[in-house]
């Protein structure tokens, strides 16, 4: 429950310092997206907002997540293989391994990748803001199951 607190309000000053109207609701979605290594989609945020006992439309946790996208907050990874997107809180730079199979996502944190932003801008003269970095493949728990099937 402590810990829950400290991440509303490292939430609220998130929110704060990038002078973004504090609300509960908002507060809450980036506080689970802080705290999620799920990279949940939209449902899932929607699920977990309401669990906690807010009352809160699919449009509200949308129109929030494209806040915090819009602000750099948070970023959308690639459609699992349901088409539906998922989020992902990127305060430290990491890049995602996908697999292909079950849709489970996990962070690498190595930045070595954000090298190649500094490449393109000098081979192409963009000013480069951001990018995003996602590796594809099947996770070991499916690279089992299937071998179990072959």
């Amino acid at each position: 429950m402590v810990q829950e607190q400290k991440t509303l309000l490292a939430a609220a000053d998130k929110l704060k310092e990038y002078k973004i109207k504090n609300t509960p609701q908002r507060q809450v979605i980036l506080s689970y997206l802080m705290t999620s290594h799920d990279h949940p989609s939209i449902e899932m945020i929607f699920n977990y907002v309401r669990g906690n006992g807010f009352s809160v439309s699919l449009a509200t946790v949308y129109n929030t997540l494209q806040l915090l996208i819009d602000n750099n907050l948070i970023i959308e990874i690639a459609a699992d293989s349901g088409g539906h997107m998922r989020y992902d809180y990127f305060e430290i730079p990491h890049y995602h391994v996908i697999c292909v199979n079950c849709n489970k996502i996990v962070d690498v944190f190595d930045d070595k990748y954000k090298k190649n932003e500094e490449n393109a801008q000098l081979e192409t003269g963009f000013q480069v803001f951001n990018s995003q970095y996602e590796v594809y493949g099947v996770c070991p728990e499916c690279q089992k199951k299937l071998a179990q099937e072959a």
